[in-house]
């Protein structure tokens, strides 16, 4: 399978029939309308590169389009579109939220702030990688050179981490430990104090 995606053969190296059973096992509404919290989910359209905000529909296909990261799984096409994972062009999406009705937002960063002892060796650990830069960047211009009507709180992710985005063997620790870390942040009163998000070493050069 993944060998035709280096081959030209597939776009995209892994299906994503398993992420289809997960979401269809777990998502308990059948259309993004029928949300209990009004619910918008950004995915890109791959052949003009333009966001795309879907807020009706079907909900499997719409997340699955939103969750489609490019050459890992299979573009989605929805509506005469073909799309792929909205990170692409907008990975924090506050302006939707607050154009939805929010008053108040909480944003999650799916990026990692620090710096890596070395950098990835395979080619698709440096893709991976690129895009996380990429994804991080953003949030960090998101969230440091705009005002917005609302409160928004940046939830601070872990630190030090030294994990790519494929490295999954140590995913247990790291849930705890976000979970560990946001209940402290929470009690301590959810500080505005901007997270360190600019990558960042925590080792001697």
């Amino acid at each position: 399978m993944g060998l035709r995606g280096f081959v030209g053969r597939r776009s995209h190296f892994v299906p994503n029939s398993g992420l289809r059973r997960l979401l269809e096992r777990h998502i308990e509404v059948a259309h993004l309308e029928d949300a209990p919290v009004p619910l918008t989910v950004i995915a890109t359209d791959a052949r003009s590169g333009d966001e795309v905000t879907l807020r009706t529909g079907p909900a499997v296909p719409a997340i699955l389009a939103s969750a489609a990261l490019p050459s890992v799984f299979p573009p989605v096409e929805l509506g005469g579109r073909v799309l792929i994972d909205g990170g692409v062009v907008n990975n924090t999406p506050i302006t939707h939220a607050i154009e939805a009705g929010a008053t108040e937002v909480w944003v999650l960063s799916t990026g990692y702030s620090c710096a890596l002892t070395q950098p990835p060796t395979s080619a698709i650990a440096m893709a991976m990688h690129a895009i996380a830069q990429l994804v991080q960047q953003r949030l960090v211009l998101e969230t440091t050179t705009r005002d917005y009507a609302v409160p928004v709180h940046l939830i601070p992710p872990p630190c030090p981490i030294s994990v790519t985005p494929i490295d999954f063997s140590q995913t247990r620790e790291l849930i705890d430990r976000a979970h560990a870390g946001t209940r402290q942040w929470l009690a301590n009163g959810c500080p505005h104090a901007m997270p360190l998000l600019v990558p960042h070493p925590h080792y001697r050069r």
